[in-house]
C-alpha cells in the first residue's frame, strides 16, 4: 500500500483517539465550570447582605420584567 495512505490513516486514528480522550474529559470540565458558576453566585449573594425574602423578589422581578420593588399593581396603575 501507498506509504502515504497509511500515513494519513495513522494520522486519522491519533485523531480519533484524541477526540474520544477529549469528549471523556468535556463532562468533568462542565460540572466543574458549573460548580465554581455556582460558588460564584452564592459569594455575590452573601456578600450583598440580601434576606433570603428580598433575594426572591428581586429575582421575581427580574422574571417579570418588572423593575425591583414595584408590584403588578403598580405597574398596572401606571398604564391607566
Amino acid at each position: 500500500m501507498n506509504p502515504k495512505i497509511i500515513k494519513k490513516a495513522e494520522e486519522i486514528e491519533r485523531a480519533k483517539a484524541r477526540i474520544a480522550e477529549l469528549q471523556a474529559l468535556l463532562p468533568a470540565l462542565e460540572r466543574e465550570k458549573t460548580s465554581m458558576e455556582n460558588t460564584e453566585i452564592v459569594r455575590v449573594v452573601r456578600s450583598a447582605n440580601v434576606a433570603p425574602g428580598e433575594l426572591s423578589a428581586f429575582l421575581a422581578s427580574i422574571k417579570n420584567n418588572r423593575p425591583f420593588g414595584r408590584t403588578q399593581e403598580d405597574t398596572d396603575s401606571e398604564d391607566n
